[in-house]
């Protein structure tokens, strides 16, 4: 608010600015503030990397049973060392035989066949199946009634 003198008007030395901030000073504070951080903090990490080491090589390890490094083997013997690349070599012989002609047992004479040629035989010759006793002779399943107390008759009450 612009006090008035008497009534000659406003009073002497009151106003405005008649300069304004320059812009070009704002941005080179702005620059130089923003360069002045990139070389703390650049120093910052410096000292940082250089008293770590120094740390590193003052003081020996105070765990000594902590694990530094590829862990350690356990003595022999190793059963899988490779596990990936066994089960993998393990898939491809299984592959291998089930896609193939063998001998199981020569003495035996006893074979294998391709997968696919077995489930052909088995479809032209079906499942070989077991002679069914006889329905007079006990020792069968039990009756649904008898809830197996008795094989082959029914419990009556």
């Amino acid at each position: 608010m612009v006090e008035m003198h008497e009534a000659n008007g406003p009073a002497p030395g009151a106003g405005h600015e008649t300069r304004d901030v320059s812009t070009r000073v704002v941005v080179i504070f702005a620059t130089a503030l923003m360069v002045g951080a990139v070389v703390v903090f650049a120093a910052i990490w410096l000292l940082f990397l250089y008293f770590g080491s120094l740390n590193d090589k003052a003081y020996p390890r105070e765990y000594p049973m902590a694990q530094v490094g590829a862990p350690r083997q356990p003595p022999a013997p190793r059963l899988q060392t490779k596990p990936r690349e066994e089960f993998e070599q393990m898939r491809a012989d299984e592959e291998q035989v089930l896609h193939s002609y063998g001998w199981l047992d020569r003495t035996a004479a006893v074979v294998h066949i391709p997968i696919d040629e077995a489930m052909r035989l088995t479809l032209e010759h079906g499942l070989p199946v077991r002679a069914q006793a006889p329905a007079d002779e006990p020792g069968g399943p039990p009756d649904r009634s008898s809830s197996g107390r008795a094989v082959g008759e029914s419990v009556r009450k």
